[in-house]
C-alpha cells in the first residue's frame, strides 16, 4: 500500500512539470495578446492638439530723443545790396498788348471730368503728421526777408499780366484764381465786346456812343468792359474821345481803371493831353499812375511828347522811370531825339543816368551819336563812362568798331580799360585782331587775367597758325 502511493506521488511529479509549461505559455500569450490590444487601442486615440502660439517680431527699442532746434543764421541779408533790382528796366512790360486774352476760350475746363479725384485714397498724406519736429525749429530769422518788400516795388508793372489770372477756372481742384467776375458775367463781358467792336467797325458813330455810355458814372458794365471801352474809344474815336477819356483818368476810383484811361490817351495822338500826362507823370505820387503816363507819352507822336519825355529823364523822379523816358526816347526817329539824348548827358551828373544815355546812343544811326561814343570813350573822366562807351562802339559800329577798338587799344596805359577793348574784340575774325590777342597771351608782362582771357578768345579759332601758337605755349 505504501508502494501503491509511492507511484501515484511519481505520476503526479511527472504531470507536474508539463503543466507548468502549459501555465507559462498560456500566461505568455495572455500577456502578449493584452499588449498588442493595448498599444492598438492606444494607437487609435487622438493625441491631444498642440497649441501653436502666433509668431511675434518684437522690433528692437528705439531711444527718441527730442529733435533740437534749428537756428537759421541770416544775418548776412543785413548786408546784402539789393540796389541792383532798381537797375532793372521793366518798362517793356507796359507796351505788352495782352488783349488777346480776352478772345481766349477756356471753356473746355468746363467739360474736364475730374471725378476721378474723388476715387483716390489720400490718407497717406497723413503721414506728414510726423513732420511736426518742423514746429520746433526757429525761424524767426526770416524776418529780415522783409526789408526785401520795398527793393520789389518797381514789379508792379507786372500787373498788366492780371488778365492771366482772371482767366482762372475751377474744375474741382482747389478753387482757381479770379478777379472777382463770375463766370456767367465773364462771359457775357467777351460777348459784349465782340459786338461793339463789330459795331464800331460798321459805324464808329454808334460804337462810340455805345461804348462812351459804358463809361458814364454808374454804368452797369464791369472793370474788363470799360477797359475794353477805353482801348475802343482811344482807337475808333480820336480827339473826339478825348474828354471822355480824360474824365476817367482824372476822376476814376479804381486804380486799373484810371490806369487804363491815362495809358491810352497816347493813342488820341492829341496835343491836349500832354500837360496832362506831364502832370501824372512828374507829380503823382503813385508809381501806377505815373508809368501809366509815360507810356502815354510813349505813344505820342508829338515833339512836344519828346521835351516832356527830356524833363522826366531829367528829373528827381525814381530811377527806373527816369530811364523808361530816356529808353523811349531813344527808339524815336529823327535828330530831336538825338538832341534829347544829348542834353541829357551833359545836363544830368548821375552816372547810372550818363551811362544808360550811352548805351542809348547804339540805337542811334546819327554820325553825331556815334562820335559822341568816340569822344566819351577818349576823353571822359570816369572810367566807367568810358567802359560804357567802348562797349557801345563795339555794338553799333559794325566794322568801323574794329579800326576804332584797335587804335584806342595802342593809346591806352589803364589795365582795365585795356581789358574791357580786349574783351570787345574778342569775337571778331580780324586778323589784326587775331595777332593782338597772341601778343597779349605771349607777353609776361601783361596781367595773368588778361592773358586767360586772350587764350579764352583764341580756344575758338581754327587758324593754323593760332593752334601752332597754343602749342609752343607749352614747350
Amino acid at each position: 500500500m505504501f508502494e501503491l502511493q509511492t507511484m501515484k506521488s511519481k505520476v503526479n511529479n511527472y504531470n507536474l512539470i508539463p503543466r507548468g509549461i502549459l501555465s507559462l505559455a498560456l500566461l505568455v500569450a495572455l500577456t502578449v495578446l493584452g499588449g498588442g490590444m493595448f498599444r492598438q487601442s492606444s494607437a487609435q486615440e487622438p493625441s491631444p492638439r498642440k497649441v501653436v502660439e502666433p509668431r511675434v517680431d518684437v522690433a528692437p527699442r528705439v531711444e527718441v530723443k527730442p529733435v533740437p532746434k534749428v537756428y537759421v543764421d541770416l544775418s548776412d541779408v543785413d548786408s546784402m545790396d539789393f540796389s541792383y533790382l532798381d537797375k532793372m528796366d521793366f518798362s517793356f512790360i507796359d507796351k505788352m498788348d495782352l488783349s488777346f486774352l480776352d478772345k481766349m476760350d477756356f471753356s473746355f475746363l468746363d467739360k474736364m471730368d475730374f471725378s476721378y479725384l474723388d476715387k483716390m485714397d489720400l490718407p497717406s498724406f497723413d503721414k506728414w503728421g510726423q513732420l511736426s519736429a518742423l514746429d520746433k525749429m526757429e525761424f524767426s530769422s526770416l524776418d529780415k526777408f522783409k526789408a526785401l518788400d520795398k527793393s520789389f516795388d518797381k514789379f508792379k508793372s507786372f500787373d498788366k499780366f492780371e488778365k492771366l489770372t482772371q482767366q482762372g477756372r475751377s474744375g474741382g481742384v482747389g478753387s482757381g484764381v479770379g478777379s472777382g467776375v463770375s463766370q456767367a458775367e465773364e462771359d457775357s463781358c467777351e460777348f459784349k465786346i465782340e459786338v461793339l467792336q463789330a459795331l464800331l467797325r460798321n459805324d464808329a458813330q454808334r460804337g462810340i456812343a455805345v461804348a462812351t455810355d459804358w463809361l458814364k458814372p454808374g454804368s452797369p458794365q464791369t472793370v474788363p468792359c470799360k477797359r475794353a471801352a477805353l482801348s475802343l474809344l482811344a482807337h475808333y474815336g480820336g480827339k473826339a474821345a478825348t474828354p471822355t477819356i480824360l474824365n476817367v483818368a482824372r476822376n476814376e476810383t479804381d486804380l486799373k481803371l484810371r490806369t487804363k484811361a491815362i495809358s491810352v490817351l497816347g493813342a488820341t495822338n492829341d496835343e491836349s493831353v500832354i500837360d496832362t500826362l506831364r502832370d501824372f507823370a512828374l507829380n503823382s505820387p503813385q508809381s501806377e499812375i505815373s508809368e501809366a503816363a509815360l507810356y502815354a507819352l510813349s505813344q505820342h507822336t508829338s515833339e512836344r511828347a519828346v521835351s516832356v519825355l527830356t524833363e522826366i529823364a531829367m528829373s528827381s523822379r525814381p530811377i527806373p522811370l527816369r530811364r523808361a523816358a530816356i529808353s523811349s526816347i531813344a527808339s524815336r526817329p529823327g535828330e530831336p531825339a538825338v538832341d534829347a539824348l544829348f542834353k541829357i548827358y551833359d545836363g544830368d551828373q548821375n552816372i547810372e543816368i550818363r551811362t544808360y544815355v550811352i548805351s542809348a546812343f547804339t540805337r542811334r544811326k546819327s554820325e553825331r551819336a556815334g562820335a559822341k561814343l568816340l569822344a566819351i570813350a577818349k576823353g571822359s573822366g570816369n572810367v566807367v563812362e568810358r567802359k560804357a562807351a567802348i562797349n557801345a562802339i563795339a555794338r553799333r559800329s559794325g566794322e568801323q568798331s574794329v579800326d576804332i577798338i584797335l587804335d584806342l587799344y595802342g593809346h591806352e596805359t589803364d589795365q582795365d580799360l585795356k581789358a574791357q577793348m580786349l574783351n570787345s574784340l574778342c569775337g571778331s575774325n580780324d586778323p589784326r585782331v587775331t595777332k593782338l590777342i597772341m601778343q597779349v597771351a605771349r607777353n609776361t608782362q601783361t596781367p595773368l587775367d588778361q592773358r586767360r582771357r586772350a587764350i579764352g578768345c583764341l580756344s575758338r579759332s581754327k587758324d593754323p597758325e593760332v593752334l601752332k601758337f597754343l602749342e609752343d605755349l607749352l614747350k
